[in-house]
């Protein structure tokens, strides 16, 4: 099977990246191909896409509205170049930029939405109804697609997110000293990663405990903000920031716990991958992804999102008694169902029945 990947603007660093990678890696290993069309070159890191079959409009836009103009020709090359079996695109406001780039090279093939944001933060859900299908990375993406005027039920596919499982080594957790927390991600003074939240919980925690932080914010004032906000706060002797780092896993050697403050996200692969290695995770109850990751009690906890009190309570408990903490092969165990694999055969069987249905409507 031919599949060709359409994406807009990507960073280079982030989680999209790295389920197009995992995507096209499976792929290879069950038969299949995966060409991926950028209609931008990336923001960051352009370093992602290496070993991949990737071609970009060269002097792409970033605004969408240039991309549906620059972009065109690369869509109807690529289609004709490598004539494609689905097209998947990972932006809403592809669908038709797509669908008419297929038209106008005379090929007759369906068009799949792989949605990784919340239908209700940074999606354009208007041009949904034009995908023939709908790939969903959590539940909560995927019944809220079913509700949107124009797609039918059976379009919309539960797929999750996928890491390679398999491969993550268990993480040493400490057994004296300080409870040692992690946070993984973008840095951000309020919005989406809230990470100022998990500060201001830290200063109402009693006890030993150190916080490693690896990521990097969006500007200099996040980064600034929660400098300065951690001296207020009389916690900045406790805190370790590691800034970016292409293999996190690798910056810390010890991790009880791994924190997530999130207002909102698509699918967080960092607690995929933090659970794969044996560390319990502590999430916001964010829409969408967390719910469906974390098994309350059993391989980490959520809390309502922006509940300083409950965030700086869990913690609390932690620090006071860490043998609270799941035990590491019962984390590992929790997250079986997100391996790459898994989430491919469930990726291939939504393009099987796209197909089958898109058949069917050409034919009937």
């Amino acid at each position: 099977m031919e599949i060709l990947v359409v994406v807009g603007t990507l960073s280079g660093i982030g989680g999209i990246e790295t389920c197009v990678r995992t995507l096209a890696e499976e792929a290879e290993a069950n038969g299949d191909r995966v060409r991926v069309l950028a209609l931008c070159p990336s923001v960051l890191d352009a370093r992602w896409h290496q070993g991949l079959a990737y071609t970009e409009v060269p002097n792409g836009s970033r605004s969408l509205r240039w991309q549906m103009l620059g972009g065109l020709p690369a869509v109807i090359r690529a289609c004709k170049t490598h004539p494609p079996d689905v097209v998947i695109v990972i932006y809403g406001s592809s669908i038709l930029l797509v669908r008419l780039g297929l038209l106008l090279a005379r090929l007759k093939r369906p068009v799949m939405a792989w949605l990784h944001f919340s239908t209700a933060h940074k999606q354009r859900t208007d041009f949904l109804r034009y995908a023939h299908g709908h790939i969903c990375i959590s539940s909560q993406i995927a019944a809220a697609t079913k509700k949107i005027v124009g797609i039918a039920a059976e379009s919309v596919h539960l797929v999750y997110n996928g890491a390679r499982i398999e491969a993550a080594s268990a993480m040493a957790r400490s057994t004296s000293g300080p409870l040692r927390l992690l946070h993984v991600g973008r840095l951000m003074v309020g919005r989406q990663k809230r990470t100022d939240d998990l500060l201001r919980a830290l200063a109402l925690v009693e006890g030993d405990w150190r916080l490693d932080l690896i990521g990097t914010g969006e500007g200099e004032e996040d980064i600034a903000g929660l400098h300065a906000l951690a001296e207020q706060l009389g916690i900045a002797d406790r805190l370790n920031w590691l800034g970016w780092q292409s293999d996190p896993w690798r910056a810390v050697a010890t991790a009880d716990l791994l924190v997530l403050c999130s207002a909102f996200e698509g699918f967080p692969m960092v607690l995929i991958e933090a659970l794969a290695r044996g560390i319990p995770c502590l999430s916001s109850d964010c829409s969408s992804g967390p719910a469906d990751i974390i098994l309350h009690g059993h391989n980490g906890w959520l809390y309502p999102v922006g509940d300083g009190g409950a965030l700086a309570g869990r913690i609390q408990h932690l620090v006071r008694d860490r043998t609270l903490l799941p035990p590491a092969h019962l984390v590992r165990e929790s997250v079986r169902m997100f391996s790459s694999n898994m989430v491919f055969r469930r990726i291939r069987q939504a393009i099987e029945n796209t197909i089958e249905r898109f058949g069917r409507r050409r034919y009937a």
